[in-house]
Order: structure tokens, then C-alpha cells, then sequence
């Protein structure tokens, strides 16, 4: 029986994972969470109030937990304007096994949970605790490590942020520093992967936050 930490799962510590649900009209949502080990029956996720997979939870009270080493869709999953008219594709998604939402076809392995009960954070957030149902995983051969791969999901991951505080004045001390942490990461995929899918990526991403600040 696999196990979470057989998926590189430890106690407290972050794992980036992409979370799907159903929303209200029935149709699949995919987004990057970082999701924290209790035990191993239990995985919990650390939502802004303002999300729609908090929603979709709070409602359906179950979601997969997809791991994938697939950079492209955890960028089209972060940032839903990247997709060709600015949605998900459906063939991405397939019903999961035991609960009642989508998981990616294309995912190296689907951790199915259902929630046990969502708790406020402050005033901002909403801690969800899920009870683990199944894991499945894909067959896939080992992958050699780039650190172009880490770099691009990183400044994903900053970017998200910066687009949710770009308009705030009294944020852009935090929103220069993540813009610089990005800078960072994109001086890395330049230098070890150039002309290839994270740079792609990273270049689609600076043009993104330009037309954020554009916006601003």
C-alpha cells in the first residue's frame, strides 16, 4: 500500500501539490496548494478565504491532491489566462475513484481525501483537514533532476502573490522583494536550461507581470 511518505511526504513540512475540485456549475478547477503531512492518514491545506477551491471545498468537502514533475501545468493551473481561452482544458480531467472531484489524467500520482473540518486562520485563511481515501500513482520512469524545474515552479509560486498584492500600497516592499526572488529564479533557468519549456515558461511569466504592473 503506498504510502505518503512514499510520495516524499514528511510531518510540517510544505509540499507543493495541485488541488482539484468541482466548482458549483459542475466543471473541474485545478489549482497549485501546498499541502502539509499530519500523519499519514491525515494532509491538511492552508486556503485564502478569497479562493475558489476554498469554495469548492467548503461545498463538496473532498479534492484530489495531484503531484505532477510537469512545470507547464502547474503554470496553466496557477495562472488560468495562460489556457486557451483562459480555461482548463477538460481533457485534462478525469473523475477520481472515491470522492466526488476531477483528478489530472496526466498526474504522477492522485491523492483522493475528503475534508474532516475547515477552521479560520486570522481573517484571511481557512485551514482545511482531510482524511487520505486512496493514492494511486502513474508508472513513469525516474527523472533526472534540473534545477530549472524547482527555479520555475518557485517563481510561480511568487508570482501568484505578487499578482494578489500588486495594487496595494502598502505591500510593494513585499512585492519588490518577490519580484527580485523571481528575477532570481529566472537568472537560474537561464543559465542551466535555456530555450527550453521553463524558460518558455519564465518568459510567458515576465510578460504576465508587466502587464500586472501595466494594470496597477
Amino acid at each position: 500500500m503506498v504510502k505518503l511518505t512514499d510520495l516524499g511526504f514528511s510531518k510540517g513540512i510544505i509540499s507543493e501539490t495541485i488541488v482539484s475540485t468541482y466548482n458549483m456549475d459542475g466543471n473541474p478547477n485545478a489549482a497549485p496548494m501546498g499541502a502539509i503531512m499530519e500523519d499519514e492518514q491525515h494532509i491538511f491545506i492552508n486556503l485564502f478565504n478569497s479562493s475558489l477551491t476554498r469554495r469548492n471545498l467548503q461545498a463538496n468537502r473532498c479534492a484530489v491532491l495531484n503531484l505532477t514533475s510537469n512545470v507547464e501545468v502547474f503554470y496553466k493551473t496557477a495562472f488560468k489566462e495562460a489556457n486557451p481561452n483562459g480555461k482548463l482544458p477538460e481533457e485534462w480531467f478525469e473523475q477520481a475513484e472515491t470522492v466526488n472531484a476531477p483528478k489530472l489524467r496526466m498526474a504522477d500520482a492522485a491523492i483522493d481525501v475528503s475534508v474532516i473540518n475547515m477552521a479560520p486562520i486570522g481573517t484571511e485563511k481557512t485551514k482545511a483537514l482531510c482524511n487520505v481515501k486512496q493514492i494511486s500513482i502513474a508508472k513513469s520512469y525516474p527523472q533526472a533532476y534540473c534545477r530549472a524545474m524547482s527555479a520555475t515552479v518557485e517563481a510561480i509560486i511568487h508570482a501568484t502573490r505578487v499578482k494578489a498584492l500588486i495594487n496595494y500600497e502598502k505591500e510593494q516592499k513585499r512585492v519588490i522583494k518577490l519580484l527580485e526572488l523571481i528575477e532570481n529564479c529566472n537568472d537560474v533557468v537561464n543559465r542551466v536550461a535555456s530555450h527550453s519549456q521553463y524558460s518558455a515558461i519564465m518568459t510567458d511569466l515576465t510578460k504576465r507581470i508587466d502587464s500586472w504592473r501595466t494594470k496597477k
